[in-house]
């Protein structure tokens, strides 16, 4: 409460939005969701054996950042504490 950490996650919400943003275009995301700070990006194109949700999931681990795959989509779900540049990375 004192840290207003509520508020500033409206910041961070906005921001994720704009992010999300930016896949929309792309041939193979069938459709970005958000609700409040989890994302959620639908991928469309893949075959279930290319396994793609495992390769996002291993090249985001390699570069520090935990991803949640499931099926088809891939969810961000980052903590409320995190800092903008970290959320920029993800």
């Amino acid at each position: 409460k004192k840290k207003k950490i509520l508020q500033k996650n409206k910041k961070k919400i906005a921001f994720i939005s704009k992010e999300l943003k930016k896949f929309q275009s792309l041939p193979n995301v069938k459709e970005t969701r958000q609700q409040g700070m989890v994302a959620a990006i639908e991928l469309q194109g893949y075959k279930p054996e290319e396994r793609i949700n495992l390769k996002i999931y291993q090249y985001a681990l390699k570069n520090g950042v935990f991803l949640r795959p499931l099926g088809n989509v891939v969810y961000i779900m980052p903590p409320f504490i995190i800092k903008k540049k970290q959320l920029k990375k993800v």
